[in-house]
């Protein structure tokens, strides 16, 4: 965030926060407003929004320096500094006992006045694991598709409460395709099977527009995808009723191995990062739609991707049609 925009947004606050006050002291025939309610309206803003930035402002001593947005993390001083002997009593039972944070937490208990929390025990064995030799990693299988289409990688991303205006949990639905990585993101007003298949629908039509015909897609378990009581109950479950309609064929992650999908969940941590981690908080669902239209349009279009061989998903896609002609 800019230093104009910071202001911007802390002289708009102490505004709403000036109203506020009149209306908590009774005069109500001092403000613009009747209520609070007209308050929140008029300026797209939550009441606990209000009620914490009243908190900060009157503490702070009523100072524009209180409405500035804090540090984000731990605060100097949460968590407690161990001595090098205390760090090395730590080492010792681990690495003699082979014990982790949690025992060594309750071996630890009766012996020190000042007992370290299990999350500074944890950091301080990951700090001294960093020389010991690590367990080898099982070898991650890693395929990739020859053809568009082929396979289609859909999941559902969770959004915080504080994203939305109306302080509502709401979702987003990803589909990526395999081999070009092109990639349709919708946002969800409940994470169901309706929501999830109306949002499918319009992917399909989005992959159809750029001439790519879906085969089959993978999706992990969850109600939203399939429905595991009974025969009847997934023969007519709203997303398996769409894909027979539409001739794609339905195969599912293996249970708690969301690496199987791993495609679709690598686009969720760039999603994160590129676009989410941007988006101020307060939005309604419009205003986040178009933020998660432009975000697309830049994924698909302009940012070359790694794995691609640093090309668009236009550009791959592109050349496999190229490919295909030739």
């Amino acid at each position: 965030m800019t230093k104009s925009m910071m202001l911007t947004a802390t002289s708009k606050w102490v505004v709403i926060l000036q109203e506020y006050e009149k209306l908590k002291a009774g005069n109500g025939a001092h403000s613009a407003f009747l209520n609070v309610s007209e308050l929140c309206e008029a300026y797209h803003v939550h009441r606990k929004d209000i009620r914490k930035y009243y908190e900060r402002w009157m503490k702070e001593g009523k100072t524009t320096i209180s409405l500035l947005p804090h540090k984000r993390g731990p605060k100097p001083g949460k968590h407690k500094l161990l001595s090098k002997e205390e760090e090395r009593v730590i080492m010792k039972i681990h690495r003699r006992l082979g014990s982790n944070e949690f025992e060594i937490f309750e071996l630890l208990k009766p012996h020190w006045r000042l007992h370290p929390s299990v999350s500074t025990i944890y950091r301080t064995l990951k700090q001294y694991r960093q020389g010991e030799p690590h367990p080898q990693k099982p070898e991650i299988k890693r395929y990739e598709k020859r053809n568009p289409g082929e396979l289609l990688h859909a999941d559902t991303y969770h959004l915080t409460k504080t994203m939305m205006s109306d302080r509502t949990t709401r979702h987003l639905f990803g589909i990526v395709d395999d081999y070009t990585r092109l990639a349709y993101m919708e946002p969800l007003w409940a994470n169901n099977a309706a929501e999830v298949t109306r949002a499918f629908f319009h992917s399909l039509r989005f992959f159809l527009a750029h001439g790519i015909h879906p085969q089959c897609v993978m999706t992990d378990n969850g109600s939203e995808f399939t429905a595991f009581t009974s025969l009847k109950a997934k023969r007519t479950h709203f997303f398996e009723t769409m894909l027979d309609i539409t001739g794609i064929r339905h195969i599912y992650t293996a249970p708690y191995h969301p690496q199987t999908n791993g495609k679709v969940e690598r686009f969720w941590k760039i999603v994160q990062q590129e676009c989410i981690f941007h988006i101020d908080p307060g939005q309604s669902m419009q205003s986040l739609a178009q933020e998660v239209e432009g975000y697309l349009y830049r994924y698909n279009y302009q940012r070359r991707h790694g794995a691609l061989n640093y090309v668009t998903p236009l550009d791959r896609l592109s050349s496999s049609v190229t490919e295909l002609l030739t």
